[in-house]
């Protein structure tokens, strides 16, 4: 099997012209119609980086990806960290968050989108139900109410005290329920379920660790696995698991040679694929947080140590491949990222100059290890 795969016929979502700066690529897959549907952040070539002010949906034939159409979910004040729920019968829902670098609480809304008659809804909020029955607002403040009284307290109150949904992948359990996770800067995370489609939230456990952002965990076999971005450079990507529903968890393993971006999970015949970047000494002399953003590896298994998993795909792109996401197509792998061009050819100028530059994807197929 040759598990080495060159990005540089991958398909390019956004135009690359008005909308060239991209982030939060989320992809999800309507059966009945064939339709693949690609939310993302659009935003101006060289803004810092991840686009801050739009989210955009384009969608397109799985059998024509160049024949795309777009739509825009919003724009205003820091859109941001948008994620993405297949609803069924060409109806798809995405949630962001508004205002969100902003001081105090802020939302994450959601709409709804209908690929047959071509109609967007209206915004609604994010409700949370908490242990009396009450419905409120997704907010930090609740988040972290939750996180106290969990005698959980290593969260970080930062002023942007911003909520990240787009950190992971929101998945079926098979019981009825959607689950997913919510987090904050550096903060512990918590695992949501939701019978509604993510209208209504119920949290049910907390990962007592801090992690950066992304947080993406799956239900296999009754044990709950997860991996995570941790503060650090080199090593900085942990794999977890629970067999208790989240009561209890393992020691973090880390991935050896990884690096800091978003790692992704996904359940594929009956097994864990997790992707993850990792360090790569030949991209020449860059930041070091930009060390490891040519190179994707992606593993099968879910082994007490991940790093002795079958590598099935190993991905390499001189433009870049951050911010990932794994998606099953009828049993083909489809990968989806933001190339990064500008932050690769950066030097010893602004070192915050490191956006995104274009939303990608590309069908890698049947990763499943041969016998």
């Amino acid at each position: 099997m040759n598990n080495k795969f060159d990005l540089e016929n991958s398909i390019q979502i956004n135009d690359g012209l008005t909308q060239t700066s991209a982030d939060g690529i989320n992809m999800a897959f309507d059966s009945k119609y064939g339709i693949m549907f690609c939310l993302y952040m659009p935003g101006h070539h060289g803004s810092y980086g991840e686009s801050r002010g739009r989210i955009a949906l384009t969608y397109f034939p799985a059998s024509q990806p160049t024949n795309t159409k777009t739509i825009e979910i919003s724009a205003g004040n820091e859109e941001y960290v948008p994620n993405l729920i297949s609803l069924g019968d060409g109806k798809i829902r995405a949630l962001y968050a508004k205002n969100s670098r902003s001081k105090g609480d802020h939302y994450i809304h959601y709409k709804d989108f209908d690929f047959i008659t071509k109609t967007l809804s209206e915004e609604s909020i994010v409700m949370v139900k908490q242990d009396d029955g009450n419905l409120v607002p997704l907010t930090s403040s609740v988040q972290f109410a939750y996180l106290d009284k969990h005698n959980c307290h290593e969260h970080v109150y930062v002023h942007t005290e911003q909520i990240a949904i787009g950190g992971h992948t929101v998945f079926d359990g098979g019981d009825g329920y959607l689950y997913g996770a919510v987090s904050s800067y550096l903060s512990e995370v918590i695992l949501y379920r939701s019978a509604d489609n993510l209208a209504t939230l119920e949290f049910f456990a907390v990962y007592p660790r801090p992690a950066q952002y992304e947080f993406d965990y799956k239900i296999l076999n009754g044990k709950l696995h997860a991996v995570y971005r941790t503060n650090k450079d080199i090593d900085s990507i942990a794999y977890v698991c629970s067999d208790d529903f989240g009561k209890s968890w393992t020691d973090p393993v880390y991935f050896k040679e990884s690096i800091q971006c978003r790692p992704r999970m996904i359940v594929y015949d009956n097994h864990i694929l997790m992707a993850y970047n990792y360090f790569n000494s030949d991209t020449g002399n860059r930041p070091e947080i930009q060390q490891g953003r040519t190179s994707v590896k992606i593993c099968y298994g879910e082994e007490a140590d991940p790093n002795d998993n079958i590598v099935v795909a190993d991905l390499y792109s001189k433009y870049g491949i951050v911010n990932i996401c794994l998606s099953d197509v009828l049993g083909d792998i489809y990968f989806g990222y933001s190339s990064s061009v500008l932050a690769l050819e950066y030097q010893n100028g602004n070192p915050k100059v490191r956006g995104k530059d274009s939303a990608r994807y590309v069908k890698l197929g049947d990763l499943r290890p041969q016998a």
